[in-house]
C-alpha cells in the first residue's frame, strides 16, 4: 500500500466516523484545535494531516489509529 493510499483510506473511515456520530466539518475543526476550515480541506484532499493532527482527529472521533500487518 502507498502512503497515498494509505491517507485516502485513513481520511474516509474518519470522514464516514464524522457522518455516524453527526459531527460537521467545523465541529471536528473545533474538537482538534485546528483553523477552521482545515477538516473540510483534509477530506477532499487539498491539504494533507500531519500524523499528529491524524491521531487527534481519531481521539476527537472516538477511535485509533490501528495498523494491521496485512501477509
Amino acid at each position: 500500500m502507498s502512503e497515498k493510499q494509505f491517507t485516502l483510506d485513513l481520511i474516509k473511515q474518519f470522514q464516514e466516523r464524522r457522518y455516524e456520530l453527526g459531527l460537521t466539518q467545523p465541529d471536528v475543526d473545533q474538537l482538534i484545535g485546528v483553523a477552521p476550515g482545515l477538516v473540510a480541506k483534509w477530506e477532499i484532499g487539498n491539504r494533507k494531516p500531519t500524523l499528529f493532527n491524524a491521531y487527534c482527529w481519531a481521539e476527537a472521533l472516538g477511535c485509533s489509529i490501528k495498523l494491521e500487518n496485512k501477509k
